[in-house]
């Protein structure tokens, strides 16, 4: 009896698995990947016309390249038992692998696809590749399939210029196969309870104070919503001044009037004066932006 896809999958780890294990997929959760390889959750998701149109394009962008670098990029397919790994790559030669995608977010820069950059490494590493190439193509909006040479960038990369990468990589899969064992052995867990317990406490600790802080906004609101009654209520009856029996003194603040303010305006004086402004520009250091959490309270 052969195996469906689906269930097959399940015994794998694999490249499309990698940014959901990093907790950087857009699509998924890695506690519902989790759910899913220990088979306690199906996987609803059967494609759609964005993965039937990156099917159709695969083909034609590798071809294209081939012909174009003389590359002789093959599809290839590699499984390591012992590891629990499979690898099925876009393209490959006896040096290089090649990754394909089509999307409609294009950058620049390699670094910023990291989503595709930890799919393409993963293969590089269980592959023994040095090189990797990602094939970017931009997607029409009308999914036209006819091949667009303009819409395609191809980055190359070298595996020794990604070290740290790589080694996020490893502890990711590594601490995602640990978890794997929890979940199997108690179908029950949740995903809080396999956090550290440092991360569990004060996480919870930061979550009180968040609903603290939704209670202080809202008394904010309020108290400025009465002072706000109060000027007008003063205003209406010409009192700018008095002490109420704990003490508090109130008094009115008169506001200003609009005006019309000169100011420099760097952008036209760029435009207009390209040769003035480089003159007085000049190189300054720019302290880095400390990395933080990002916190997203429920509505």
């Amino acid at each position: 009896m052969q195996v469906s896809v689906k269930q097959d999958r399940q015994k794998w780890i694999g490249g499309s698995d990698i940014p959901i294990i990093m907790g950087i997929s857009p699509f998924t959760t890695r506690f519902d990947l989790l759910l899913f390889k220990a088979g306690l959750q199906e996987n609803e998701f059967n494609g759609n016309e964005y993965t039937e149109y990156g099917n159709i394009m695969e083909e034609k962008i590798r071809d294209y390249i081939n012909e174009l670098y003389n590359t002789n990029f093959v599809e290839g397919k590699h499984e390591n038992k012992t590891l629990g790994f499979r690898s099925h790559t876009d393209g490959e030669n006896k040096d290089t692998i090649l990754e394909i995608k089509t999307t409609s977010q294009i950058h620049e820069n390699v670094d910023d696809y990291k989503i595709y950059l930890v799919q393409l490494l993963f293969y590089m590493m269980n592959t023994e590749r040095k090189k990797g190439w990602l094939a970017v193509y931009k997607r029409p909006e009308d999914f036209n399939t006819e091949f667009d040479v303009q819409r395609l960038m191809l980055y190359q990369i070298d595996i020794d210029d990604y070290v740290g990468l790589c080694n996020e990589i490893r502890i990711a899969i590594e601490q995602f196969k640990e978890d794997l064992e929890k979940v199997k052995n108690n179908p029950l867990i949740t995903e809080e309870e396999l956090m550290p317990v440092a991360i569990q406490n004060i996480s919870k600790e930061i979550i009180n104070l968040e609903e603290q802080i939704a209670q202080y906004k809202e008394i904010t609101k309020q108290y400025d919503d009465l002072k706000k009654q109060l000027y007008e209520a003063m205003n209406e009856n010409g009192i700018k001044k008095w002490k109420a029996p704990n003490g508090t003194l109130f008094t009115i603040v008169p506001g200003t009037d609009d005006k019309i303010e000169m100011v420099f305006n760097e952008d036209k004086f760029k435009e207009e004066q390209p040769i003035l402004y480089a003159s007085y520009t000049e190189e300054r250091a720019k302290k880095g932006k400390s990395g933080y959490i990002r916190i997203t309270t429920h509505e």
